[in-house]
């Protein structure tokens, strides 16, 4: 799980290549299904990761979150709260708080699933409570 606080880390100074070496890579980044980013779409392999990053980070002058990271066994599901400012706009856009769900096999990270809402990742990862 320290690997991949140092990748939150990465991801707040903002590398589109922070956690890569994190990835299998045959990962499956799956953005679908939710709300939160308009990349509704599943990314494969590190090169669509490092993809997704640019494309989400490129459309802002800055991104801030807090996170919390729930280990789960071979899961870790990413509590985060998220504001951002438009690069073009300069206007604020507080994200708000939605989750990630990490699943490691061998120490990489086989697939990545955004969802909107924490109690539902929690759940996904067979967290209770």
């Amino acid at each position: 799980m320290e690997r991949l606080r140092e990748a939150f880390e990465g991801f707040l100074r903002r590398e589109p290549r922070a956690g890569v070496d994190l990835l299998d890579p045959d990962v499956v980044w799956d953005s679908t299904d939710t709300q939160i980013f308009d990349l509704d779409r599943v990314y494969h392999g590190p090169e669509g990761v490092s993809q997704f990053w640019r494309e989400w980070l490129g459309a802002w002058e800055t991104v801030e979150f807090e996170y919390e990271l729930v280990d789960a066994g071979d899961r870790v599901v990413a509590l985060i709260d998220q504001r951002m400012r438009g690069r073009s706009t300069d206007i604020e856009v507080p994200l708000g708080k939605y989750a990630q769900v990490w699943t490691f096999r061998n120490g990489l990270v086989v697939h990545w699933k955004l969802y909107d809402s924490q109690s539902e990742a929690l759940a996904a990862a067979g967290v209770s409570g």
